[in-house]
């Protein structure tokens, strides 16, 4: 029985919260230095990195901020960095290193 719970073990050292694609704001510069905002869906957060879903391409290196619960007294803003942004479908899978 050990050696199932050990292939099924998580690989991470950090704790991580699956979303299930829930709803997040996300605010950024873009290259033209205007303030920009759209809504895309959480795939995964841990404590140093979340996985977006976004219907366009972000760059890497770019920065961004990312708003759970927009409007609401739950509010929580976090920051990040781009470090992946993966076509798939039609839109495209985005990691972030978080600050």
């Amino acid at each position: 029985m050990s050696e199932e719970l050990d292939l099924f073990s998580e690989r991470r050292k950090s704790l991580r919260v699956d979303l299930e694609f829930e709803a997040v704001r996300l605010s950024w510069q873009d290259a033209s230095g205007e303030r920009r905002a759209a809504d895309a869906l959480c795939i995964d957060l841990s404590r140093r990195g979340i996985q977006l879903e976004y219907r366009q391409p972000f760059k890497l290196g770019e920065l961004i901020e990312v708003t759970f619960n927009a409007g609401t007294d739950a509010q929580n803003t976090i920051r990040g960095q781009v470090c992946r942004c993966s076509p798939i479908n039609d839109v495209y899978r985005i990691a972030m290193q978080l600050f």
